[in-house]
């Protein structure tokens, strides 16, 4: 799984402002830095010679050069600049690693900037924003598509998501699986996406998950809503992408995780991790009144939180919950920290092990057989996407279990 690079914009708008951001910048651990130039309260004719001194102070750094309009969620500033020359000349100069164009605007002019770029060595990004919604998976993709035709090196997609909490989460997640299509189609296009807002920060720091190799944070003053603080992606970035190796056990209830979690601790000596412990312990009740009081989905975002924190432990045993392969941001976090393990059961097998539970709300009016098999069934085609290793429980000890899993792993 390769880690996004960070990129953090300039946004200042006097010269002398712009030059000491950048050395502040030139110090701190991001990857890329954004010079957003529709802040820029210069002369157009100072602009060149500003790009050159950034590429002077960000030597160990990549440089974007960006003049974004009011329609794409640029400043109203900007509007005084001629945004087709300036691009050009900026992609001539060979000063700026990447200049961002707006794909959708005038064809003659996005070649224009293009070929200029190619002629330097410049690389284009060709971006997509979208203020008022997220477009459909069908039209992100043929976004993205248009941007790798057109001859952009990088294909850029920002949209905002919608402002109902769950709406919006959706909107987050449809971009994400339209950027791993598109990654899967064409793995040598490189992709930025993100959703802005709040309910778009989880594609700003889980995109790279899905095949984002950017993704933007900011330093104090954001450029775009639902910008996150440096500070705080490459936190994030750091749990993530740290070469850690846990061993997730996923599956239906009742197929033996904890005890096999139990067996795998004594044989391996790493610690043992259940989630759904976990949670009881952090909202302090248990499972059966979360769902009754909070639903379902509150309990589901509280699992996919949880992954980021056990990602900053040390490499251990994961007892899952049985929903948890459920989601596919879950899946994402849990494949880029460590192997997932699948482990499998009869449904007479999982009735006979929790039929005189109490705290399993899923089966509550429906402790049977055949509810429990159509159930494992709905399941199934998530746990076994999910999985990296398949085990079967049916008729093995947990100690035989634990051994097919390490040497599986190992």
């Amino acid at each position: 799984m390769k880690r996004p690079e960070i990129c953090i914009p300039v946004t200042d708008t006097t010269r002398d402002r712009i030059i000491q951001r950048a050395r502040e910048f030139a110090l701190l651990p991001a990857e890329l830095v954004e010079w957003r130039v529709d802040f820029f309260a210069g002369y157009e004719k100072e602009i060149i010679s500003v790009v050159k001194e950034l590429r002077e102070i960000l030597r160990e750094k990549k440089l974007i050069f960006t003049l974004r309009t009011v329609q794409e969620g640029g400043e109203e500033n900007g509007s005084r600049f001629d945004y087709a020359v300036l691009l050009s000349d900026v992609a001539a100069s060979g000063l700026a690693d990447y200049v961002d164009v707006e794909i959708r605007r005038d064809p003659d002019m996005v070649q224009t900037v293009i070929r200029a770029a190619g002629q330097s060595g410049t690389r284009v990004i060709g971006s997509f924003h979208d203020f008022t919604r997220t477009p459909s998976e069908e039209e992100i993709l043929h976004i993205l598509e248009e941007a790798k035709e057109c001859g952009a090196d990088m294909g850029k997609v920002a949209c905002m998501p919608s402002g109902d909490a769950e709406k919006g989460r959706e909107d987050a997640v449809r971009l994400l699986a339209a950027t791993e299509h598109m990654k899967e189609k064409h793995p040598d296009f490189p992709l930025i996406i993100m959703c802005m807002g709040e309910a778009g920060k989880m594609t700003r720091l889980y995109g790279g998950l899905y095949g984002s190799e950017v993704s933007f944070g900011c330093v104090g003053r954001a450029s775009a809503p639902g910008q996150i603080e440096l500070s705080e992606m490459k936190d994030v970035f750091d749990k993530l992408y740290s070469g850690k190796r846990h061993i997730a056990l996923i599956g239906f209830m009742g197929v033996g995780k904890s005890t096999v979690s139990r067996a795998l601790h004594r044989l391996s000596g790493r610690p043992e991790i259940d989630t759904d412990q976990r949670i009881v312990k952090q909202q302090g009740c248990p499972i059966s009144r979360i769902f009754e009081e909070k639903g379902e989905p509150y309990f589901r975002q509280l699992e996919t939180d949880l992954i980021d924190e056990l990602a900053a432990g040390e490499p251990g045993i994961i007892s899952c919950g049985g929903g948890m392969a459920l989601r596919d941001i879950n899946v994402k976090k849990l494949r880029a920290i460590g192997e997932i393990v699948l482990l499998t059961a009869e449904p007479e097998t999982i009735y006979e092990r929790v039929k005189d539970s109490k705290d399993r709300p899923l089966l509550n009016g429906n402790m049977n057989v055949p509810y429990i098999r159509e159930l494992m069934e709905k399941r199934r085609p998530f746990y076994e996407k999910a999985a990296t290793v398949t085990v079967s429980t049916d008729g093995k000890s947990a100690e035989q279990i634990a051994g097919e899993i390490l040497s599986a792993v190992s």
